[in-house]
């Protein structure tokens, strides 16, 4: 029998979605997805999802792109369907993501929310044609506080979890990784 150490490193934090997100995001995922596929299987650690997170997010908060999918019912229908995509596949990466992948992906996402935020602030310009100067400050003053509450609800919910493990040494393992111990042998 394991000790009450080993129990304490097995036990990982996790996303938890509520019984209608998972319903939602295992139906659409299953229509989408080929028989016999699964979305983790191309997104094993959840770094596929967050990752499109970094890269759909950060387009979407350029001033030009905004403009565009006001001006353009093509790229209109692009910002909502890339996002709505997002928001399907993104509960099941960060359920499937350790808490250190996590708390990678938060830091850049939030830094990115941040300083987009305070520039949309400074810039004594509008920077979209489509928007007046007070709602440019605005969004940015959202983006400033949006990135800050991200960061507390997710410290929220992962805090809890990861109490017990914070001082262990295999608290940042990724499970499933093989890994050497001083003496040589396997965990």
């Amino acid at each position: 029998p394991a000790d009450n150490g080993e129990k304490r490193c097995q036990k990982k934090p996790r996303f938890r979605l509520s019984p209608i997100q998972q319903g939602v995001s295992n139906s659409l995922t299953r229509s989408v997805l080929p028989a016999g596929l699964s979305a983790a299987r191309f997104d094993e650690y959840g770094i596929a999802g967050l990752t499109s997170l970094l890269f759909v997010s950060a387009y979407w908060m350029i001033p030009r792109a905004l403009e565009l999918s006001l001006t353009s019912p093509v790229s209109e229908a692009a910002k909502f369907g890339s996002l709505v995509l997002l928001g399907l596949i993104l509960p099941g990466s960060i359920k499937r993501c350790p808490w250190v992948v996590q708390l990678f992906f938060l830091g850049n996402f939030g830094a990115m929310m941040a300083i987009a935020g305070m520039q949309y602030q400074s810039m004594p310009q509008r920077l979209c044609n489509a928007y007046l100067l007070e709602d440019q400050d605005i969004t940015g003053l959202g983006l400033v506080v949006g990135a800050i509450l991200i960061s507390i609800a997710w410290f929220v919910q992962i805090a809890p979890a990861l109490s017990p493990t914070l001082n262990t040494a295999e608290s940042n393992d990724i499970p499933g990784t093989e890994h050497r111990l001083d003496n040589g042998s396997r965990t």
